[in-house]
């Protein structure tokens, strides 16, 4: 078999890295020694040369062999590069992202259904779960079982080991309620929204499926207090709640990053201990119970599940989105041209849907209690599912209520703030039941600058991971508001943006809520251990503006921290579409057709021709759609978004496609330039900046490492997605040119009819994750490289 480029670099770096510390001790400097790799790199054809659009980690940049201080700016530039990429396991370990230490040894008999009788402390890590998971479903499918249906408990999917504390306690000595309702700012409307130990019913050890109230940390929460608490009594709530009262999903979807899903149906609450899920591990794999330790390890189980059954293609692709984005040809155009119909969901569907759906129930009820009529081939034909049940239910619930008597759906983690403890997040951006903590609020152990990496994960893997879900899964949506905007400067998520939001036509949203409300998404487990629940709105059957914090209508929820993906259809309805919107209305009207002009729940308005065609791009290696007009999208939106260079201290710098922040760039410039009275002058700083030299990026990346492995890990897709808009904008210097040098969007016809740009968004595809999965980075390689 023929050695590839990168197998050609690692034999020799296996054979010339020994003597580094050779070359250091006989005086020889570091930028010496990698000058050397590169020149010997230089002599072999191809490897550094003939780069595709995204080259591997392994590629090097080609440099000249010479002393450091000897290259140009951009040679220089491309040197800093090439350290982070050959320096994997030192400083720069945050920039290479693939999965380490995903097994995990655990001693049998502390596993052992047995020995976990009467005890009522939580164990959580996801190596564990994960490995035990799939061996169980690929054992499962091999014994012919056309559904696989398995136990769930939420304490082996979340970690809510933080109750172990309460819960190691007798129960006369745990807190209680009254501790949960001292730091809430009011008092909550909720009647019993908590119940403690002492209140506890036989009925409600039933609902909650545990043996006694020893299993109880000393409260039980049944539902959001909906008022402000502190953060360590949201996340006492969220984990009471899912260890007690909280509703399993209905299924777990496994993605796969070569296509295809894997999907198990979710039945009685039930910890895997407490299962036989872990007897059968051992059997399966020929473990004896008296063994003393194991080694479990995920990767490996999801491997062998992936050898033994073929993935589950999605059958639905309505729009053909799947072909588009699976066809070979590269001239093919990837838009997607979705009909009108396809946001027009207005009462007389949803009153044709009950209509249905009651009849449908009625029939069923007359075959199981008119024993005359029972036909078991007619039951299996009309039977609900869980999820059509759900939404038959949402239908009729919904329909009950006006726009302004709806009741308040997705509830958040409220949090008091302008305190010592929090100075600013009122908890806005977590769902309560899987809040762990706010993003920027200073944990013991943690610095400033950890916090913000974590906060980049988790936003960058759940991005990913819904267009890895609803690519695969054929729903069409969309990046907008914020997410867009960024899209537009970079390619890349805003760094001081915490929101990502998206859209779909409301007939997809119907359909996403019907099929997958409810469902637990499981990250390819190959590159982490994401885990995304999906929630529907009751209420999604309404498109008028909502009264009632009702403006989303689904959550793509990263349950490992309670932040999400909002998600919102857009649609026709009764509302008055703003004046500039008249003469289409009016052309509309004289066609005798509906008006094109459709609307979120907030409400924003947009028109068919403003989103549709979408377009295929990229944001932070992530292929996904965009709305056809941009830049007037945008410019309703956000006035100055598009020309203005600051945001809140950060600042765009043209040659690094990045946003920084002022603090981390303002020793390249003399204060007098800037500074006025003493203060920032942002017009004076936004000049400086938008005139900085490769010289002084040089400098930064020299001064910032932070910066530095940011920009390694992110220039590939920040240098396409400038070429990419040198098709979508007009751009004065082409690729070269600055955000504020461009001149108005194409018309739609210029960039459908591109070819060049039809090959250049064929290329799209999922590169790696640009971030440490969260559960590495915060249990394993964040205590690993903390600075004291």
């Amino acid at each position: 078999m023929p050695f590839t480029c990168s197998d050609i670099i690692k034999i020799i770096f296996a054979i010339i890295l020994p003597p580094l510390g050779v070359f250091l001790e006989r005086g020889c400097s570091s930028s010496f020694f990698l000058n050397i790799i590169l020149t010997i790199l230089g002599y072999i054809p191809g490897i550094i040369h003939a780069f595709p659009i995204i080259h591997s980690d392994d590629d090097l940049y080609p440099i000249p062999n010479l002393p450091y201080d000897k290259l140009t700016s951009v040679d220089k530039i491309l040197y800093k590069l090439n350290e982070v990429t050959i320096n994997k396991d030192g400083k720069y370990w945050l920039g290479h992202t693939e999965l380490t230490d995903y097994e995990i040894e655990i001693n049998v008999s502390e596993f052992l259904q047995e020995n976990w009788v009467g005890q009522n402390l939580l164990f959580y890590d996801p190596r564990f779960t994960l490995s035990i998971y799939l061996s169980e479903i690929k054992n499962q499918y091999q014994q012919g079982n056309k559904e696989v249906v398995l136990p769930f408990s939420w304490s082996d999917w979340v970690d809510l080991t933080k109750l172990n504390e309460e819960l190691a306690k007798p129960e006369s000595q745990r807190k209680g309620c009254a501790y949960l309702k001292q730091t809430h700012h009011i008092p909550t409307k909720i009647k019993n929204y908590c119940i403690d130990n002492n209140q506890i019913t036989d009925s409600d050890l039933k609902e909650m499926k545990l043996p006694n109230t020893n299993y109880v940390p000393g409260f039980a929460i049944r539902q959001s207090p909906t008022n402000k608490a502190s953060n360590e009594v949201r996340m006492l709530e969220g984990k009471s709640h899912l260890l007690t009262y909280a509703k399993n999903p209905y299924s777990i979807i496994w993605l796969n990053k070569n296509g295809g899903t894997y999907e198990v149906k979710i039945d009685e609450k039930q910890k895997i201990v407490d299962s036989e899920m872990f007897n059968n591990y051992l059997k399966n794999n020929k473990i004896k119970p008296n063994q003393e330790k194991i080694v479990l390890n995920p990767v490996k189980e999801f491997r062998e599940l992936l050898s033994a059954i073929k993935p589950k293609v999605s059958e639905s692709d309505e729009f053909g989105m799947i072909e588009k984005l699976k066809s070979p040809n590269p001239t093919e155009s990837r838009e997607l041209f979705i009909p009108e119909s396809a946001f027009n969901y207005q009462q007389d569907k949803i009153d044709s849907q009950i209509k249905e759906y009651d009849i449908r129930m009625a029939k069923l009820k007359d075959l199981t209690t008119n024993e005359l009529n029972f036909d078991l081939s007619t039951i299996e034909q009309l039977k609900f599912t869980r999820n059509e049940k759900l939404y038959y239910e949402s239908l009729k619930y919904a329909n009950r209520f006006p726009l302004k008597k709806e009741q308040t759906y997705f509830r958040m983690a409220r949090l008091n703030f302008g305190n010592e403890e929090n100075d600013h997040d009122a908890g806005w951006h977590y769902e309560w039941r899987f809040f762990n903590g706010a993003l920027r609020y200073l944990k013991t152990g943690w610095s400033n600058d950890e916090l913000l990496i974590r906060e980049k994960v988790l936003l960058d893997r759940i991005l990913r991971n819904w267009f890895r879900f609803a690519n695969e899964k054929g729903i069409i949506s969309w990046i907008a508001h914020g997410p867009l905007l960024s899209w537009y400067w970079d390619g890349l998520l805003f760094p001081f943006d915490e929101d990502i939001d998206i859209q779909m036509p409301i007939e997809q949203l119907i359909n996403f809520s019907k099929n997958y409300n409810q469902t637990l998404v499981i990250e390819d487990i190959t590159e982490g251990f994401g885990k995304y629940f999906i929630e529907c709105s009751t209420f999604i059957h309404h498109r008028g503006k909502s009264y009632k914090e009702n403006h989303i209508d689904a959550r793509f929820i990263d349950i490992d921290t309670g932040s999400y993906i909002d998600i919102t259809g857009i649609g026709l309805s009764n509302e008055e579409a703003p004046e500039r919107y008249n003469e289409l209305i009016i052309q509309n009207e004289s066609e005798s057709k509906l008006p094109q002009v459709y609307n979120c729940r907030y409400p924003h308005f947009y028109s068919y021709e403003e989103i549709i065609p979408l377009r295929f791009t990229m944001m932070g290696g992530v292929p996904l759609y965009v709305p056809n007009q941009i830049e007037t999208i945008l410019k309703q939106e956000y006035v100055k978004g598009l020309t203005s260079y600051d945001y809140e201290g950060f600042y765009f710098i043209d040659k690094l496609n990045l946003w920084i922040h002022y603090s981390k760039i303002e020793f390249l410039f003399k204060k007098e330039d800037y500074l006025i009275d003493n203060n920032v002058n942002v017009e004076k700083f936004t000049s400086l900046v938008q005139n900085i030299t490769n010289d002084d990026i040089v400098r930064i990346l020299e001064n910032d490492e932070d910066i530095l492995l940011e920009y390694y890990l992110t220039k590939q897709v920040t240098d396409l997605h400038k070429i990419e808009l040198t098709h979508m904008f007009n751009l004065p210097n082409g690729k070269d040119s600055r955000i504020c040098d461009i001149h108005g969007m194409k018309s739609q016809q210029d960039i459908s009819s591109n070819i060049e740009y039809h090959k250049l968004t064929s290329q799209f595809n999922f590169q790696k994750p640009f971030r440490r999965s969260l559960f590495n980075y915060e249990m394993i390689d964040r205590p690993r490289h903390h600075k004291h």
